[in-house]
């Protein structure tokens, strides 16, 4: 989702190896059983990610989010109920990010060289 959002920014996005390695043996069949939705989801997230596109009026990261939360809602709600689940989290997130960072959040009403008095 990150990377869309970016991409439309026109942000760089910074990749590599993770910072904190993960090296537990685990169970292949204990994991295809939590996974197993994902294969079939799969078939409908990449075509999503693949044709998504964000709107002119999308110019903030928070902006964006909103969004795209719209648009995984109408078009992954039908895949699994999760996906709506995670629109609505993308809301909460980004009105939570909002109340805790009111400096990051852009103001309308703000001057671009200070107050006039």
């Amino acid at each position: 989702m990150m990377q869309v959002i970016c991409d439309h920014l026109g942000l760089g996005v910074k990749t590599g190896l993770p910072y904190i390695w993960h090296s537990k043996a685990s169970n292949p069949f204990v994991n295809l059983k939590k996974e197993y939705k994902g294969l079939y989801w799969q078939e409908e997230l990449i075509p999503f990610f693949q044709s998504v596109s964000l709107s002119k009026e999308c110019t903030t990261p928070q902006k964006c989010y909103l969004e795209l939360s719209k648009q995984v809602k109408a078009k992954l709600g039908k895949v699994d109920d999760y996906f709506n689940k995670l629109a609505d989290s993308m809301v909460t997130w980004i009105e939570a990010w909002e109340e805790l960072n009111p400096s990051a959040s852009p103001k309308s009403d703000a001057l671009p060289n200070g107050s006039a008095n």
